[in-house]
């Protein structure tokens, strides 16, 4: 295969894993969004622990880190904003992964480290990730609650 047509097929293949996998990402960064505002107070070890998510989760890593960013920015703003709509929202595109068990375990590990990242998952955080565990149709007690 010549060079042009083996970088043709990459590009191919990658666009297609971008689009299987962009309902994950969608999900990823409003359950973040979730966790992160659930106790009103963002920290920086959340931040960083979603930076380092989307760095080494392999359906995420395939995105412009901006990307996933705006999205989830979107969904902070939003929860800020309009807090009822946007938890609607939110849900609904966690909700859209349900039916991939590995992707919902992997989502849930997400919302996880997230929230124990500042060494205190609050009370809130608790209660967004037992949310998220029902939206998902997981038993909370894989999130250990």
């Amino acid at each position: 295969m010549t060079g042009f047509l083996k970088e043709a097929k990459d590009a191919i293949a990658l666009e297609i894993e971008r689009f299987r996998n962009r309902q994950f990402l969608e999900a990823a960064m409003a359950a973040s969004a979730l966790v992160v505002t659930a106790d009103g107070v963002v920290q920086l070890s959340e931040l960083n622990t979603l930076d380092e998510v989307l760095e080494t989760v392999r359906e995420l890593k395939i995105f412009d880190p901006h990307v996933a960013v705006d999205i989830y920015r979107d969904h902070v703003t939003n929860l800020h904003d309009q807090p009822v709509v946007a938890r609607e929202r939110a849900y609904k595109a966690i909700r859209r992964i349900a039916d991939e068990p590995g992707a919902a375990r992997i989502l849930l590990k997400v919302c996880l480290a997230i929230g124990k990242s500042d060494d205190d998952f609050s009370a809130p955080e608790r209660i967004v990730v037992s949310e998220i565990c029902d939206a998902l149709g997981l038993p909370r007690s894989e999130a250990g609650l």
